[in-house]
């Protein structure tokens, strides 16, 4: 070796030294990628969602599980902990389909026939992550052995009665959603799964262990309904209403569905109960009481939960019913159909009501209480309070910036927010910013150095290799 290509060597040595304790050159941590195992899950009804893998690396600083519903975006992360020598696990009492809506870990049991996917994922010392596999699994409720039956756009799973029974559901279940999908124009994408509970305490104990008492739900996320038909009974006789009115919101949910806002509960329910019942005696019951003591709800206030009272829970639905029975007589069910699907395009509910009939969805609820011959109760509730005065100075110049200020508009004063205040830089200051800023210039001068010697190193080579070799 020359003493020359030594002198370069140790040159550049130096220079990167130098441009490493600037922070210029950032040397690259090589650590093995982690290796997963298959991801495996425990998912029985009421018990807690168990994933497990194998997981080893030498760069492990945290382990986190993916839970999402089969065919969702949104992912819930759970934190995972060791299990043995290489072992992951991770346990979550959680409801699935309502995390997947709400982007949020919803506490809770998931339904039966939830699928969802879960995938581990490796945080390691620098913040960089690793996925594994993707796993698949599905929430059984394993207490019955259930039989399944599948015709047209229906999959029928029972586990009492004999397979007359189980074709009756089916029949019910087929009329219904084809009903529903003429009226609103839309139709499902794969069938529905139908889960058939010989008992009430069965089904709730499936659905909503928290609740009194349920006939029937339908999870649209799912596409999947759930009712309690006993087994020596007949689908249509029993059940016939419930079936339709349920899998009525699952046509209707398809056929809304977008990103940006959601239906009025009163036109959801109301569609239900038209397509499974109509405006029947029992209903119009519900709303005559109401018009003779001046008592109806304006359907504003039935666009979110109902009220919880059981009177006005009741009275809720048969306005619905009665709301959606008048539209269709004023607008004809083709009107009803152009209203509901424009929702899926995100309208707002004054815009679908406006491009449907002409009017807002205000008029329409005028129109309705006219037919019922009562006039539309002045709204509770905060109300917007009168402008504040005018500033001073007003005419003389232009509006002070601090604090709330008023300009002038079609309408009036109308509020103008404060400005926004950006903060000051922080960072180092006085004494200490000076010698900071000393000390960087001076490593960027040795630095500067460094590369000049290098150059006139690298020169002199150069000259010395195009001359002539000793003789």
């Amino acid at each position: 070796m020359t003493r020359s290509w030594r002198l370069s060597r140790a040159l550049w040595s130096l220079a990167f030294g130098a441009l490493l304790g600037l922070g210029v050159v950032a040397v690259p941590a090589w650590a093995a990628e982690p290796t997963f195992g298959q991801p495996q899950a425990a998912a029985a009804l009421g018990e807690p969602i168990n994933v497990s893998s194998t997981i080893t690396g030498d760069d492990i600083a945290a382990v986190e599980v993916l839970l999402r519903l089969a065919g969702e975006a949104t992912s819930i992360v759970v934190p995972a902990e060791p299990d043995g020598p290489d072992g992951w696990q991770s346990t979550a009492e959680i409801d699935i389909a309502t995390s997947s809506l709400c982007a949020c870990q919803a506490d809770g049991q998931s339904a039966p026939n939830s699928r969802f996917e879960f995938q581990f994922r490796v945080r390691a010392a620098d913040g960089s992550t690793s996925l594994g596999p993707v796993g698949t699994a599905v929430v059984n409720d394993d207490r019955f052995e259930w039989r399944t039956i599948e015709e047209d756009q229906v999959r029928v799973h029972w586990y009492s009665g004999d397979e007359a029974f189980a074709r009756s559901a089916l029949s019910v279940a087929n009329q219904a959603i084809d009903r529903a999908s003429e009226l609103l124009g839309t139709s499902l994408d794969e069938p529905v799964d139908l889960f058939v509970y010989d008992t009430e305490e069965a089904l709730r104990t499936a659905v909503s262990p928290n609740r009194e008492n349920v006939a029937g739900q339908a999870h649209a996320a799912i596409q999947t309904m759930f009712v309690w038909i006993p087994g020596d009974r007949s689908a249509s006789d029993f059940a016939g209403p419930l079936v339709a009115h349920e899998l009525t919101h699952l046509v209707f949910d398809a056929a809304t569905t977008n990103p940006y806002r959601g239906v009025p509960r009163w036109l959801d329910e109301g569609v239900a109960v038209y397509l499974s019942e109509g405006y029947n005696s029992y209903w119009k019951s519900f709303v005559d009481g109401a018009v003779a003591d001046r008592s109806v709800i304006p359907l504003d206030g039935l666009s979110g939960l109902f009220p919880s009272s059981a009177d006005q829970f009741y009275l809720a639905y048969g306005e619905s019913v009665a709301a959606v029975d008048f539209f269709v007589r004023t607008h004809t069910e083709q009107t009803l159909w152009q209203l509901v699907s424009s929702y899926a395009r995100g309208l707002s509910d004054d815009e679908a009501f406006t491009q449907a009939t002409g009017a807002d969805m205000a008029a329409f609820n005028a129109a309705w209480f006219a037919s019922l011959s009562v006039d539309v109760p002045e709204p509770l509730g905060p109300q917007a309070g009168p402008p504040g005065p005018l500033p001073g100075d007003w005419n003389n110049g232009a509006p002070p910036t601090i604090g709330p200020v008023t300009s002038p508009g079609p309408g009036g004063p109308v509020a103008t927010p404060r400005p926004r205040v950006t903060p000051a830089p922080t960072g180092p200051s006085g004494a200490d910013a000076g010698l900071t800023r000393s000390l960087v210039v001076v490593g960027w001068l040795i630095v500067a150095g460094v590369i000049v010697a290098l150059v006139g190193v690298f020169i002199l080579q150069r000259n010395r290799a195009r001359r002539p070799p000793y003789g």
